[in-house]
Formats: C-alpha cells, sequence, structure tokens
C-alpha cells in the first residue's frame, strides 16, 4: 500500500513536470530566422526564395511597397509598422526600406494552446488509467479482504468457531488475518473446555446431591420412627432441617437437570378439584384460605407443578409467616391461580427483577435461599404452556396462568 501510494504521487509529479516543462519550453517567439535571412539575400541578388514560410512585405519609409507576397492595403509608413509590431509580426531593416513578415501570431498562438491542451488531457487519462489500476489494487489487497474478514468476525460472534478465515494471497494484513484464525480456534478450545468443565460440574453436583440424600433419607426415617414412638419436639426440629437440606438438594439436582436440558415436561388433564387437592398437599402448615374456585379441566404436568406450588408456598412461608389465600379465576382458556400473603410485600423497585436467576430481594438477606426458586418456576410453567406473574396486592401475590381443557 506504501508503495503504490508512493507511486501514484511520483506519477502526478513527473506528469505535472512534463506539462510544465512543455508549456515553459514552447517558445511563442521564436521565428524562423533562416527563412528571414534567405529573404533578404534574394533580395539583395534580385532573386525570389524556393519556398514561401512567411508572406512579406517591402516598403520604403515613403510609404510605397516595393514588393509583396499578399495583398495590403495601403496606409502611411509609420501606420503600417506601428500594426505589423503591434500584431507581433517581425519587421527588418533592409537598405532604406522596412520588410514586414507576417509570422501569423495569433495563429501560433491558439497552436500552442490546443497543443498545452491535448498534454493536459492525455495526462489526465494516463493519470486516470493509472488511478483506477491503483484503485482495483486497494480493492484487491484491502477493501475485499477486509469483507471477508468482517464476515468472519460476525460467525465467530454469532459463537460458529467451525468457519476458518480463508486468507487470500493479495491480502495486505495477511498477518492480521492469521492472528484473527488463532483467537478463532482459542475460542473454540475454550468453549469446548468450558463445555466439558459444566458437564463435569453438573455430574459433580448430582453425585454430591445423591450421596447427600442416601444418609439424609436415613436421618428423616429415624426421626419420623422416633416422633411416632415419642412425642418430643426434638423429633421434629430434626424433621424440618432434614427437610430444609432436601430441599437444597432438590435444588442442586433442579439446577443440574434444567442446565442439561433433561427437565421433561408431560402434560396431562387435570381437573381444578386435582389442582386443589395438590395444593392442600404442598400446604404443610394447613394455613391456606379458599377463595373463589372453579370447575374445569387444566392441562399440566403434575410433578412440575407440585414443584411449582411447593416454591410458592414455601417462600410465603419463609418470608411472610401470614396465611396464604388461594382463588381460581376462569379467563375463558385461562385458568388463573392466585397466591396471596398478607406480609409486607416486596419493594416496588425490585419486582422486576424477583424472577430473575439468583436474584434476592433485600428482606431476604437472613434467610436461608438461593434465589432459584420463582425463576425455576417461571420456566416450569411457561414450558407447561402458562405464564407466572408477581405483584404485590396489600401483600405478595404470585399468579399461575395455565390452559383449560373444556369446561363442565
Amino acid at each position: 500500500m506504501k508503495k503504490f501510494i508512493i507511486s501514484i504521487v511520483l506519477i502526478f509529479i513527473v506528469l505535472s513536470g512534463v506539462c510544465l516543462g512543455i508549456g515553459l519550453g514552447y517558445d511563442y517567439k521564436k521565428i524562423d530566422t533562416v527563412y528571414i535571412n534567405e529573404v533578404v539575400n534574394c533580395l539583395n541578388n534580385n532573386d525570389m526564395p524556393q519556398k514561401i514560410v512567411y508572406d512579406y512585405t517591402v516598403v520604403d519609409k515613403t510609404g510605397d511597397i516595393k514588393f509583396t507576397t499578399k495583398e495590403v492595403e495601403n496606409m502611411q509608413f509609420e501606420t503600417r509598422i506601428s500594426k505589423a509590431i503591434a500584431a507581433g509580426d517581425v519587421v527588418v531593416d533592409y537598405e532604406d526600406s522596412k520588410i514586414i513578415f507576417y509570422v501569423d501570431a495569433g495563429k501560433r498562438f491558439y497552436d500552442m494552446r490546443n497543443t498545452l491542451i491535448w498534454i493536459v488531457v492525455a495526462s489526465f487519462i494516463l493519470l486516470g488509467i493509472v488511478m483506477a489500476i491503483g484503485c482495483y489494487f486497494i480493492y484487491r489487497r484491502t477493501i475485499k479482504p477486509f469483507n471477508g474478514l468482517k464476515n468472519f468476525a460476525q460467525e465467530v460472534a454469532r459463537g460458529n468457531f467451525d468457519s476458518p478465515l480463508v486468507l487470500d494471497k493479495y491480502m495486505s494484513f495477511g498477518a492480521f488475518g492469521e492472528a484473527f484464525d488463532i483467537m478463532r480456534n482459542n475460542l473454540k478450545e475454550s468453549r469446548i473446555a468450558e463445555q466439558s468443565a459444566n458437564m463435569d460440574r453438573r455430574r459433580l453436583l448430582q453425585e454430591i446431591g445423591h450421596e447427600i440424600k442416601t444418609p439424609l433419607s436415613t436421618i428423616k426415617a429415624v426421626a419420623e420412627c422416633g416422633a411416632a414412638i415419642e412425642a418430643n419436639e426434638n423429633y421434629d426440629i430434626i424433621l424440618n432441617k432434614a427437610s430444609a437440606i432436601d430441599n437444597l438438594v432438590n435444588d442442586f439436582y433442579q439446577k443440574a437437570l434444567e442446565e442439561e436440558g433433561q427437565l421433561n415436561i408431560y402434560c396431562i388433564k387435570q381437573t381444578a378439584e386435582d389442582l386443589k387437592q395438590l395444593v392442600e398437599t404442598c400446604d404443610y402448615n394447613s394455613r391456606i384460605i379458599w377463595g373463589d374456585l372453579e370447575k374445569c379441566n387444566v392441562l399440566y404436568d403434575k410433578n412440575r407443578m407440585t414443584q411449582i406450588v411447593d416454591n410458592i408456598i414455601a417462600n410465603s412461608y419463609k418470608y411472610a409467616d401470614t396465611d396464604i389465600k388461594v382463588d381460581m379465576c376462569n379467563m375463558g382458556n385461562l385458568l388463573k391461580i392466585k397466591f396471596k400473603d398478607f406480609g409486607d410485600g416486596v419493594e416496588s423497585e425490585q419486582l422486576s427483577y424477583i424472577m430473575d436467576r439468583f436474584y434476592r430481594g433485600a428482606k431476604t438477606e437472613e434467610k436461608l435461599g438461593q434465589g432459584l426458586g420463582l425463576n425455576i418456576c417461571r420456566k416450569l410453567i411457561v414450558r407447561m404452556g402458562g405464564e407466572m406473574n408477581c405483584y404485590n396486592d396489600n401483600g405478595f401475590v404470585v399468579e399461575l396462568v395455565v390452559p383449560i381443557l373444556k369446561q363442565y
């Protein structure tokens, strides 16, 4: 590229120098003095030159014309000489006369101008051809490879690391393109390593969960047997803590399954009465207050819906510790299930983030949790063809919407 620019500049300087040289070297006043001398010699010898280069007139000082090669008008001697000099003609002394050579200065001027114009036009045409070749050279060496580099960068940005960068031999920045291709390979290797690490991490979570669940099941079984034999609040404490640990392990499983795409949804027809029983089963504190109920068939996955409702109720007891009012509302093709507690609710500026992954409100700092429950619930309900909303209404409200199949 640098050599090309230098070449263009040199060509432009050379062409400009040629034009300037021709202009300065073209001698407008240059006269054929040989012919003039020949005419003078012929007049001395009473002879005529073999050819006429310039027309001429011999006039004496009285104004009489002694000889002329072309027709001229009569005028005074001084006037004729002054007019000839003004026209750029050549005036030569000859004995007691003057010889006026009509060199046609105007024609010579236009000839010179036309010559210079053609030289300038030819120079610019040549310069245009050189610049056109240069533009093609720039396109092949810079613009075309750069477009390929841009498309390559877009593919990398989309996460496609399998398309290599095709390097053109005319590419001006080949080393730069090669560095990009090395970056693509490194990103691809990093992505593979990251996927492998994530897979290992999920397997580790599953293994840890399995290893914790096994002794945890034994602890819960012993506590339940002890509570059945003897009424002792210590057994209840053990059961509650074991259940809390069990919920945490379930969260581990849930996260691992969700990231692996193994969280299957099997929606089947259920009745609103079935849904009511499911809610009551999840109400381990028996503080549900039933409001409006509906009779209809709905579509959902029982296991996932149990997980959703259990999360909602557990969160309500954990953070509000009040009764929970549950209403069902028929909306035509959808059934809305509203869970409302009577606590302080959630700060208005936090409502838009409450269902985000790992987000926990300011009032939950002293409570155990990971900020996954509502996020998981929303993902599950959406996969079942419904939706989930959260807002404040004299307490915190969670709304679930599931499809209705057929009304009674």
